[in-house]
């Protein structure tokens, strides 16, 4: 199948267009909507997922599965940003929910035949992840095309707070509540949910991708791949920021793999209140995005970020102490609050930093390095709290996370000082050539 060209059903825009971003919202706001109406279903289904996984096992390397299943995928994620870069981001974004909507709609009928399993739910997360993958890489890369650069960090940022509240504010507690009720019934919505987004995603009118080559073929996979580790590789801070976020990423995927058996056993809370306690994450995730803009305007870019990791580290921690519900669904809300100011930060940094015609394949290669770690993480955290308990896996995140942040602040200010230094220069060696 030939792939389509990238500036294909597109509209070309320049930055002065008052529709083209935030300014007057436009395409964005349909983006945005597309995003919250999908992110509502989902949050259904994240909610739905673990508790009919633990429905059928209650042993924690087990359950663990599921998340090494649905994040395995994570491994793909180079081939993700090649394919944003080769293909037409919208199309490809509109293909990936028609796949889930499929996927999420199959489930539901197994559900209600009830020929379910681990096996079956396992296929469906792995499945369900190699969508995600193409999904998160393809959208990250397909934003600059709506929004002006100017604006990246405020519109990323709400953008990442109208999907946490519409995934973990509602859709995760009305996800428990319908499980309550029947247990398809959060699969059948979440399914109906990605065929609004895509009714909304049609309608968003992209500026064009700049093309890598003037003429002739484009570059192989393989090729391209090579061109966004070369990339990467040749910036410093974005490598280690990628590192970092490998190591991030392995501890919260073990938080994730045992929440549902923390919140059930540990905490003595009912199912149905587990979607509420993941709606208390959804608050700090809220403000976290909101606020993000402010906190980098206020305090600079990378130190509000690891002042985030700081917040999220020391809450983590707190989650592995305590057996008490309310201190431990205000520790989770800080944690979310906290992961979510580093996440918006850096994200729209690495968007703004890398030039767009190779946004995609870069962030394929640096979402591998940040996220690859994900699989492992939930099968160790699986097997650590069947031998040393459900909190042990939270403590261990905690105090990583914390040690993480005291090696990596002193490298990473000065090495994004000096980056800003360097552009300044050029900025004013730029004007002296215009002036001359």
């Amino acid at each position: 199948m030939s792939a389509p060209a990238p500036g294909d059903d597109t509209r070309v825009r320049t930055g002065t267009d008052p529709a083209f971003g935030p300014q007057g919202w436009g395409d964005y706001r349909r983006l945005w909507a597309s995003s919250a109406v999908s992110a509502l279903g989902d949050g259904m289904r994240l909610t739905a997922l673990p508790l009919l996984a633990v429905s059928y096992t209650t042993d924690p390397q087990l359950l663990s599965l599921v998340t090494v299943a649905g994040t395995l995928p994570l491994l793909a994620s180079p081939l993700a940003g090649i394919a944003a870069d080769r293909w037409n981001r919208k199309r490809l974004l509109v293909t990936v929910d028609l796949i889930r909507f499929v996927l999420i709609g199959l489930l539901g009928l197994a559900v209600l035949a009830d020929l379910v399993g681990l096996v079956l739910i396992c296929a469906v997360a792995l499945l369900l992840g190699v969508c995600e993958v193409f999904f998160v890489v393809t959208a990250q890369s397909f934003l600059p095309q709506v929004v002006r650069k100017d604006r990246m960090t405020a519109a990323y940022g709400r953008q990442h707070a109208a999907q946490l509240v519409c995934r973990d504010s509602v859709g995760q507690p009305v996800g428990g509540l319908l499980f309550a009720v029947g247990m398809a019934l959060p699969f059948v919505l979440d399914a109906a949910s990605f065929l609004g987004g895509v009714l909304l995603l049609l309608a968003v009118r992209p500026a064009a991708t700049p093309r890598t080559t003037a003429s002739g073929a484009a570059p192989g996979w393989g090729a391209m791949i090579k061109d966004g580790y070369r990339y990467l590789r040749g910036e410093r801070l974005l490598l280690t920021l990628a590192g970092m976020l490998g190591t991030i990423n392995f501890f919260v995927a073990g938080m994730s793999a045992v929440l549902v058996l923390y919140v059930l056993d540990r905490l003595g809370l009912r199912p149905g209140a587990y979607g509420f306690f993941l709606a208390a994450g959804a608050l700090g995730g809220v403000l976290g995005g909101t606020l993000a803009a402010r906190a980098r305007t206020r305090f600079g870019l990378f130190p509000a970020a690891l002042a985030g990791l700081v917040l999220t580290g020391a809450s983590a921690f707190l989650l592995g102490i305590t057996a008490t519900p309310v201190l431990a669904g205000a520790a989770f809300l800080l944690m979310t609050f906290g992961a979510v100011i580093y996440q918006t930060l850096t994200v729209s940094f690495r968007q703004t930093a890398v030039p767009p015609e190779v946004l995609g394949r870069v962030n394929g290669v640096y979402r591998l390095f940040g996220t690859g770690t994900a699989p492992l993480g939930a099968l160790l955290a699986g097997f650590v709290a069947d031998r040393f308990g459900v909190r042990t896996p939270f403590l261990l995140a905690g105090a990583s996370l914390l040690l993480l942040v005291a090696l990596a602040w002193r490298p990473v200010t000065g090495m994004a000082a000096a980056q800003e230094r360097r552009e300044q220069e050029e900025r004013r060696e730029s004007g002296t050539e215009a002036d001359g």
